[in-house]
């Protein structure tokens, strides 16, 4: 399956994958599911630069087992998009 963008930019609705577990990077297996809600970055954090390059800083998603979960968008790739 191939990812359509990163998770920064993911939408409530799209259909998403998230596997990473470790600091080099995402690998199987994945946890798979639906953006709930997205919170994107604060402008008293970060700046406007840092803000357009990622919007979204953390997800709530609901995965195929049920769960909600919270991840962080930069571990989350978009498969499709729902939106």
């Amino acid at each position: 399956m191939k990812a359509v963008k990163p998770g920064w930019f993911a939408q409530v609705g799209d259909l998403v994958r998230e596997g990473c577990r470790t600091r080099r990077g995402c690998a199987p297996p994945y946890i798979y599911g639906v953006v709930l809600e997205t919170h994107n970055r604060s402008p008293e954090a970060y700046t406007a630069e840092q803000i357009a390059e990622k919007p979204v800083r953390t997800m709530e998603i609901l995965t195929t087992q049920g769960e909600k979960i919270r991840r962080y968008s930069v571990h989350v790739e978009v498969i499709y998009e729902g939106g």
